[in-house]
C-alpha cells in the first residue's frame, strides 16, 4: 500500500485574494468565513499517481477536512481510478504537543489492517508518522516551484524497491532501512521542525 500526505506532498495550497500568482486550481472552502483558496499541484503528480496506482493500492491520507480532500480529490483524480480511498484528520490521532501545545494529526498505519510490511507512508512532516517511523519515506516539502523532482526521484527508488521486494521478498522496512540513514534523518527534522514551530511562536 502507498499512503501519500496531502498538503505540500502532491500539491501546495494557500489563501488567494489578488490572484497573482500563476495555479493550478482555485476553490472556495467554507472555513468559518468562505475564502478562496488556490494552489499548485506538484510537477508530474498525475504522472506519479498514475504510475503508482498500477504498482500500489493508492490511498492519501491528509490531516485536512473531508470538504478540503474532496476538493483535492477532483483536482488530483477527477475520474475517481488513481485513487483507492481518501482518509482524513478524522482517521487521525489528535494529539497536542508538549512543546508549543499545537495540534498535531498521528497518522497511525496499524488502523488500516493492511500488512506494514508491504505498506509505506510519504510524508514532509515526520510527527505525522511517529507510530510507524519504519515505515516512512520522507519527502521534501513543495511549496509552489515548478523545477521541483521530488516525485520523479521517489518513483525511481520504489521502482528499484520493487525489485527488490519481489526477488528477496524483502520486507519494506527494511528497504527503507538500508536506502535512508533514517534515524538520523528523522532526528535532523523532527530538530528543524520543533525550531521552526518555537520560532512561529515568537
Amino acid at each position: 500500500m502507498a499512503l501519500l500526505d496531502l498538503d505540500e506532498t502532491l500539491l501546495h495550497t494557500y489563501r488567494d485574494t489578488n490572484h497573482e500568482q500563476e495555479v493550478d486550481y482555485v476553490i472556495y472552502a467554507k472555513d468559518g468565513d468562505s475564502c478562496l483558496l488556490a494552489g499548485r499541484l506538484r510537477p508530474g503528480v498525475i504522472e506519479f499517481l498514475t504510475w503508482a496506482a498500477s504498482s500500489f493500492e493508492v490511498v492519501v491520507w491528509t490531516a485536512g477536512r473531508e470538504d478540503y480532500a474532496r476538493m483535492a480529490r477532483d483536482c488530483l483524480d477527477p475520474e475517481n481510478k488513481l485513487i483507492t480511498h481518501m482518509l482524513t484528520r478524522n482517521s487521525c490521532i489528535r494529539m497536542r504537543s508538549g512543546l508549543t501545545r499545537e495540534v498535531l494529526y498521528i497518522k497511525d498505519l496499524c488502523a488500516l489492517g493492511r500488512d506494514l510490511s508491504k505498506t509505506f507512508l510519504v510524508d514532509n512532516t515526520p510527527h505525522a508518522a511517529s507510530l510507524n517511523l519504519s515505515n516512512l519515506i520522507p519527502i521534501e516539502a513543495y511549496v509552489g516551484g515548478k523545477s521541483d523532482t521530488e516525485l520523479l526521484e521517489l518513483r525511481r527508488f520504489l521502482e528499484n524497491s520493487l525489485v527488490r521486494l519481489t526477488d528477496r521478498k524483502d520486507d519494506m522496512r527494511i528497504v527503507l532501512y538500508r536506502q535512508f540513514n533514517l534515524k538520523k534523518r528523522l532526528r535532523e527534522r523532527v530538530g528543524n521542525w520543533k525550531q521552526q514551530q518555537l520560532l512561529k511562536e515568537q
